[in-house]
């Protein structure tokens, strides 16, 4: 597109660690078991756009890359490349290869990506803002071989910046891709006044990484029966059969669902139960509940002459175990430190009742169904112990009846990412991309509000990605309009 030829890159950097001698550390380090669990070529990908400061350069690339440099000090695996062993466990190897930083420039003022409010929106950026991250194979050749981090600094003609940032999703989760952003803008920071450590270290060493068991123990570990998990069951080349040839599915679109908090404040309202006193869900509970029965509705009706076509309605949503739900796994801690929860409610439920049932379904899902710190330790040593790691699934069942609805409202996302001082960023999100472009995939986030003085600071936005015959039947949905009345689309699609 026009959009997308508007940004050019220039010049393209490795990255290394400023100290060079935390190469002399193991040449292979093992990912933890939670990591295990992620896809190899899944991305934490986001985009930080930034406004041309009236007085000085903003982020200065030189600047930039000396942060970077300080940053993998404190992350330097992130210079490694993905191994994957024999059994399927990820390694990081080759420590010292390096990150990479891309430098590009965008021939277009920012403000000529603003809608007629004036409002910087993701899909108004080049190409839904993938123009402002670096190239990405998603292959399992490209996942071994390439970067594990990558960022691209995208100046505009104006002089404003943005910053995608990508890194590989076996290595941190949101919270720790959050995380190491606050770390890389403090260190910036940090470099004016000639400071170059963090003040809160990261914890980087993936959690239970380094166990060893023995025979008796990795028997003991197999005999465990994980709450969430489940190994597949190995089909033999003999047994397996060529699938017969079907036409293709609809694409899949995404469409940004802006919820006002005026427009939230009654969402949660009608998602309470109204035969209760002292009972509440949250904001998450009461939209999650929302999107599962407007699609499950949507779909219903999309597959009115062949119901045996959709898939179980499961709902899945993350569960992040740091702090007091699992105390061995910090705060500060980087790798991935979530397990999914799942369920799965009735027709009669999702076609017929009110919302509040739903919600109260998916609040007590997330109090009363969380595994406990030891069924944790279970779980996490039954994984290391699986003698073929491939074969760990979630007992989601996926397809295209079910719903996953991530919580990224909750991460800061516009807090400790100013680079220079008390600039927030105007803008910060994670784009559509064919990898994220899964019908049935939502993520809760701020809006650009955050990054303003005044403005709705309750409102949220929703990524939500679906098949398109879904979302002509959607648009025709009077309780989702009646709680969603800016839907944004781009023409992203698979």
């Amino acid at each position: 597109t026009s959009a997308h030829s508007s940004v050019v890159v220039l010049e393209r950097h490795t990255l290394q660690c400023a100290n060079k001698n935390h190469y002399s550390d193991p040449s292979k380090v093992q990912l933890g078991p939670l990591d295990q669990l992620v896809a190899p070529f899944i991305p934490v990908a986001v985009v930080f756009v930034y406004e041309q400061s009236a007085s000085t350069e903003t982020i200065p690339v030189q600047h930039l890359q000396r942060a970077l440099e300080l940053l993998l000090d404190y992350y330097p695996l992130l210079t490694g490349r993905l191994h994957i062993a024999t059994d399927g466990t990820y390694e990081v190897t080759s420590l010292g290869t390096g990150a990479e930083l891309l430098v590009a420039q965008c021939s277009e003022h920012l403000d000529s990506f603003s809608s007629t409010q004036g409002r910087i929106s993701l899909m108004d950026l080049p190409s839904g803002s993938n123009a402002l991250f670096g190239p990405f194979d998603a292959s399992l050749e490209g996942s071994c071989r390439d970067p594990l981090f990558t960022v691209q600094h995208t100046r505009f003609a104006c002089g404003s910046v943005a910053l995608g940032v990508r890194l590989r999703h076996i290595n941190c989760d949101g919270h720790g891709f959050f995380q190491f952003m606050r770390d890389l803008a403090e260190l910036y920071r940090g470099l004016k006044s000639g400071i170059s450590t963090l003040s809160h270290p990261p914890y980087f060493q993936p959690y239970m990484s380094d166990l060893e068991i023995s025979l008796d123990e990795k028997q003991a570990a197999l005999a465990f029966r994980p709450s969430l998990l489940v190994v597949e069951p190995e089909v033999l080349p003999s047994e397996a059969m060529t699938a017969p040839a079907s036409k293709p599915p609809p694409p899949v679109i995404g469409r940004i669902l802006r919820f006002s908090g005026a427009e939230l404040e009654a969402l949660k309202a009608l998602a309470t139960n109204p035969n209760e006193i002292n009972t509440w869900v949250s904001t998450f509970e009461a939209i999650s509940a929302l999107l599962y029965q407007s699609v499950y509705r949507a779909r219903l009706k999309y597959f009115e002459n062949d119901p045996s076509a959709m898939s179980p309605p499961d709902f899945l949503t993350p569960v992040d175990f740091r702090g007091n739900r699992f105390p061995d796994l910090p705060t500060e801690y980087f790798p991935n430190a979530l397990l999914c929860l799942y369920t799965s409610l009735s027709h009669e439920v999702l076609a017929h009742a009110p919302l509040w049932q739903i919600a109260k379904h998916l609040h007590d899902l997330m109090r009363n169904e969380i595994p406990d710190a030891q069924h944790l330790k279970g779980t996490l040593r039954w994984i290391t112990a699986q003698p073929n790691k491939r074969r760990i699934r979630s007992g989601f069942r996926y397809g295209n009846g079910s719903i996953m609805v991530s919580q990224w409202a909750k991460f800061g996302m516009y807090e400790g990412t100013d680079f220079e001082d008390g600039q927030k960023p105007i803008l910060v999100s994670t784009p559509f991309t064919p990898i994220s472009l899964v019908d049935g995939l939502a993520y809760t986030l701020p809006t650009e509000m955050q990054g303003k003085t005044g403005g709705d600071k309750r409102a949220i936005d929703v990524n939500l990605a679906l098949s398109s015959p879904i979302w002509e039947i959607l648009e025709h949905d009077e309780q989702l309009k009646r709680f969603s009345s800016s839907w944004t689309s781009y023409n992203a699609q698979t």
